[in-house]
């Protein structure tokens, strides 16, 4: 997804919102206390257990490419339980009718890959363009568009193409909409990747639904997120999701620039959006960075499960002009994809790591399996952090984003090329995972070296997950 970030800079720095106050402190380059206490029989999880598998997808897809990508894991004994169907998969934006010249077969596609444990979530946005005739001439015609102020259906110009945003503000403009869902929803999908459209709300703040009134941003996104959530659990049950932004800065440091612009950089409800990514980044160390700023910034907010597309979404042509990014930042990207929450890997250019060469592969497998590993244990924590409002990831610093997964495993990415890092401990005494006799005790700084095949996460000593947990 692209969108302008001067447009983006403009709302968040002039941002006054002060609704939404962040549920996670963390300190700027200081240490979190997180010494765990006797926590008791853990809450129900509303979503399904399937946000903790891996995710994967292609910027651009067709039938034979999507099926070839999945097989292509699983002939490499790489598990995969998610494929999003990214754009363009319709006839037009959105008509919810499949393009059959590249989805010939999309219900034998889509029970094809249920019948190998893979969940089908189809991307979208919330808006009809321009192009798309007759549909978008009879929805401009019902006046279920937003308005610009000049009291006309707006079109905003956006990453693919011109079109016009539906008013979720008028029932009978919804009830048509889902008429039109109902065409997607019929091939049993398992969700829907919500994409950030959203954000240009302001320039469609006029809802003729609520006869004329002017809504926000914020309320603009609030019942687009909802709606796809909500109407397709009631038509297909609640082990549906929406995979959405938690919070996307889009690479500022906005709560530097202005500490109550962070909420507005949120998206998606977080009490809704359990498979989130936090936006498109570059296909470069410093993209990882910004994927973790917004990480930081979505744990503040109280996010629960959260991740970033592996590799970067944009490619670094320039640098790497045959596969967009080089083999040690996929690798580097996909062992802290592994230990986040929602583990996902697509985007622009080359994100199979069999493409690269066999070591990546096995390293890639590697962290999958360590990955799955994990689950009952991120279920359990994501599950307490949720019902508290806090969330699973607790940054202990900044801007080197080391960060507490849960309450037992501590993680210190690779945020530079190399294999030098220097980390400071929180509290406790803490195991390196990939070598558990050594132990590092908490408020100590200490210089690791760690091969490209490893990474530094340590589990706390004495805790369940330090005795169950091993690298696969």
């Amino acid at each position: 997804m692209r969108i302008s970030r001067a447009v983006v800079m403009a709302l968040l720095c002039c941002a006054a919102c002060s609704s939404n106050t962040p549920a996670n402190d963390a300190a700027d380059g200081g240490v979190v206390d997180s010494t765990p206490a006797d926590l008791g029989p853990a809450p129900a999880a509303p979503w399904p257990e399937w946000v903790f598998h891996h995710w994967v997808w292609e910027d651009e897809s067709t039938q034979q490419s999507a099926t070839a990508l999945v097989e292509g894991y699983r002939q490499r004994d790489i598990p995969v339980g998610a494929i999003i169907i990214d754009s363009p998969w319709e006839t037009a934006y959105n008509t919810f009718d499949w393009d059959t010249t590249l989805f010939a077969e999309p219900q034998k596609m889509i029970d094809d890959f249920h019948s190998k444990g893979v969940r089908v979530l189809l991307w979208i946005v919330p808006a009809i363009n321009i192009d798309a005739l007759p549909l978008y001439t009879e929805a401009k015609d019902k006046n279920y568009f937003m308005h610009s102020n000049s009291g006309e259906a707006a079109v905003v110009k956006w990453w693919k193409g011109d079109g016009s945003l539906l008013d979720y503000f008028q029932p009978a403009a919804v009830s048509w909409w889902h008429g039109m869902m109902d065409k997607a929803l019929a091939y049993g999908i398992d969700g829907w990747k919500c994409d950030g459209l959203d954000f240009s709300a302001w320039l469609a703040p006029v809802s003729p639904g609520k006869g004329g009134a002017r809504v926000t941003r914020i309320e603009y996104s609030t019942a687009y997120y909802r709606d796809f959530f909500e109407y397709t659990r009631s038509k297909l049950g609640n082990d549906r999701v929406i995979s959405a932004r938690p919070v996307d800065t889009y690479g500022a440091d906005v709560g530097r620039i202005n500490p109550k612009a962070v909420p507005e950089a949120a998206f998606a409800p977080r009490e809704i959006n359990w498979a989130g990514w936090v936006g498109d980044q570059d296909a470069t160390f410093a993209g990882l960075k910004a994927a973790l700023l917004n990480m930081y910034y979505s744990a503040q907010l109280g996010y629960v499960i959260f991740g970033s597309d592996i590799g970067g979404y944009r490619n670094d042509q320039k640098t790497y002009p045959t596969k967009g990014r080089s083999k040690e930042l996929l690798i580097r990207w996909a062992q802290l994809g592994a230990l986040c929450p929602l583990m996902e890997n697509g985007g622009s250019g080359e994100h199979r790591p069999w493409q690269f060469d066999e070591e990546t592969t096995d390293i890639y497998r590697r962290f999958v399996k360590l990955h799955y590993a994990l689950i009952p244990y991120l279920n359990e924590h994501a599950a307490r952090a949720f019902a508290k409002g806090t969330s699973l990831m607790t940054f202990t610093a900044k801007p080197d984003y080391a960060y507490l997964l849960g309450p037992d495993i501590f993680v210190a990415p690779m945020t530079e090329s190399g294999t030098s890092k220097d980390v400071t401990f929180p509290e406790g005494r803490w195991l390196y995972l990939f070598d558990k006799t050594k132990a590092y005790d908490g408020k100590t700084t200490a210089k690791l070296d760690v091969p490209l095949g490893e990474f530094p996460v340590f589990v706390r000593e004495g805790s369940s997950i330090a005795k169950d947990l091993s690298v696969p």
